[in-house]
């Protein structure tokens, strides 16, 4: 069974640029909620939940190509 580094680096790639996301996300939706109590501005809570939805897209890819790249046995 041999891996495929091209894949794996690539599903690696995917989780390093998920793992930002996942920390920013809900931080920008909880300074979204403290702005609509403040000021009736809904623009960071749809900016943090973009953010959280790419996140957990792009993790999910990851790991779904890291699993492909491990256990594909086509060579």
């Amino acid at each position: 069974m041999a891996i495929n580094r091209n894949e794996l680096i690539r599903g690696l790639k995917y989780e390093l640029a998920a793992f930002p996301l996942l920390i920013l996300g809900p931080i920008l939706i909880t300074i979204g909620f403290k702005a609509i109590k403040q000021q009736q501005n809904y623009i960071w809570l749809i900016i943090g939940i973009v953010v959280s939805l790419t996140a957990i897209t792009l993790g999910f890819l990851g790991i779904r190509i890291i699993l492909n790249a491990l256990f594909n046995d086509k060579q």
